[in-house]
C-alpha cells in the first residue's frame, strides 16, 4: 500500500511537471507570434513610408525660398506702391515716327541754290559746285562736271546739329529722267557735330528729258529717322555740247525740222538783262552750250542763230551713241526789252525743255 501510494505522488508529480512544461512552451510560442506581428507592422510601416519618399522625389519641387535682402523688399511690400500703376508704365515706347520733308518741287520751282548749280544764271553763281540745301540737321553740298552723255557728281553731307548722325544714307530717284547711275560707298555713315561724308554718283544721259532726279539724303538724329528729298540740279541741258555748223547747212536742217510739233515758238520780256545780242550769245553759248553760227540771215544784227546738240548713252544700231541735235533762232527787240525765241529738234518735249531753259536766263 505504501508503495502504492508513493507511485500516485510519482505520477502526479510527473503529470504536473509535464503540464508546467507545455504551458512554458505556449507561453513562448505567444511572444513569438507577438513578435511577428509587431515585425509585420514594422515593415508595413517602413513600406509606406519609403514608397511616400520615393512619391515626393519625384514631384517637382518648388524653388527654396530667396534670402532676405534688406535693400530689395519682397514683393509683398511693393504690392501697395506698385498697384495704382498701369502695366503701360512699364512698356517699351513705340519707335519715333519719320520726318520726311520733300523739298524737290520747290526747288525746281524757284530756288537760289538749285538754280545757282543748274544753269548759273545769277551774277557771280559757280555752276560747278555750291550748297544745295541747309536746314538744322544737314548741310548737302554738290560738286560736279560733266563731258558729252556722263557726268560725275560728288555729294557731301555735313551735320550741323548738336547731337551725333546715325545711319546716314544717300540713295537717287531717277524718276522718269531716265539717267542710268551709279552710287559710290559713302565715305561714313556716322557724323559727329561738324563732321562730313562724301559720296561719288556716276551719271549718264540716255535718252532727253525734261524733269529732274531726286536726291534722297536719310539719317537717325537722337533716335528720329529723317528723310530729305531734293532736286538734283543735273538739268538736261548739262548734257549738251555746242555743235558748229555751216550757215547752209543750218539752213537745210532748219527746213527738216519744220515738221508740226517739232518746233516751239515763245515771245517773252527780257528780265536778266537787256535784249541785245551781246547779252544774249554770253547767255547762250556759256550756259546752254550753243554755238553760235553766222552768215545766216541776222535781221540786222537783230537775230542770233545756234546749234547744239543732246548727247546720250544709248547706241543706235551701228554702235555709236545717240544724239539729238537742237536748233536755235533768237529774234531781239532792243527797244521794247523782248524776245522771240524759236527752238526745233525732233523730240518735240526736247524742244520744249530748252525754250524754256534759254528764257530763264534771258
Amino acid at each position: 500500500m505504501g508503495k502504492s501510494k508513493r507511485r500516485r505522488r510519482d505520477d502526479s508529480s510527473d503529470s504536473s511537471s509535464s503540464s508546467s512544461s507545455e504551458d512554458s512552451e505556449a507561453a513562448r510560442l505567444r511572444r513569438e507570434r507577438k513578435k511577428l506581428k509587431k515585425e509585420k507592422k514594422r515593415l508595413k510601416k517602413a513600406s509606406k513610408k519609403e514608397r511616400k519618399r520615393r512619391k515626393d522625389d519625384d514631384a517637382p519641387r518648388a524653388p527654396p525660398p530667396p534670402a532676405h535682402d534688406p535693400f530689395h523688399p519682397e514683393p509683398s511690400a511693393l504690392a501697395d506702391d506698385v498697384s495704382a500703376l498701369s502695366v503701360d508704365t512699364f512698356a517699351a515706347p513705340p519707335p519715333a515716327a519719320p520726318v520726311r520733308v520733300d523739298a524737290s518741287e520747290e526747288m525746281v520751282l524757284g530756288d537760289a541754290k538749285f538754280d545757282a548749280l543748274a544753269v548759273g544764271a545769277a551774277p557771280g553763281a559757280d555752276r560747278a559746285k555750291g550748297v544745295l540745301y541747309e536746314d538744322p540737321h544737314v548741310a548737302v553740298a554738290i560738286e560736279h562736271d560733266y563731258r558729252g552723255s556722263e557726268g560725275r557728281v560728288t555729294v557731301r553731307i555735313a551735320n550741323k546739329a548738336g547731337a551725333p548722325l546715325d545711319s546716314l544714307k544717300s540713295e537717287l530717284d531717277a524718276a522718269e529722267t531716265g539717267l542710268r547711275h551709279e552710287f559710290g560707298p559713302l565715305s561714313s555713315t556716322t557724323l559727329a557735330p561738324g563732321e562730313a561724308a562724301a559720296q561719288l554718283l556716276m551719271l549718264e544721259c540716255m535718252r532727253p528729258f525734261d524733269s529732274t532726279a531726286a536726291l534722297v539724303v536719310s539719317f537717325v538724329s537722337q533716335g528720329v529717322p529723317y528723310e530729305v528729298k531734293l532736286a538734283l540740279p543735273t538739268v538736261f541741258t548739262k548734257f549738251l555740247e555746242p555743235v558748229q555748223l555751216s550757215p547752209n547747212v543750218f539752213v537745210q536742217r532748219w527746213a527738216t525740222l519744220g515738221a508740226p510739233g517739232l518746233e516751239h515758238m515763245a515771245t517773252f520780256a527780257a528780265s536778266a538783262g537787256p535784249a541785245t545780242a551781246a547779252f544774249a550769245k554770253t547767255r547762250l553759248v556759256e550756259l546752254v552750250r550753243v554755238a553760235v553760227v553766222d552768215g545766216v540771215d541776222d535781221g540786222g544784227g537783230t537775230i542770233m542763230s545756234g546749234a547744239t546738240a543732246l548727247r546720250t548713252g544709248t547706241v543706235n544700231a551701228g554702235g555709236e551713241k545717240i544724239s539729238v541735235g537742237c536748233l536755235v533762232r533768237l529774234e531781239m527787240n532792243e527797244a521794247a526789252g523782248a524776245f522771240r525765241l524759236t527752238v526745233r529738234t525732233a523730240v518735240p518735249h526736247v524742244s520744249t525743255a530748252l525754250s524754256e531753259a534759254i528764257q530763264k536766263l534771258l
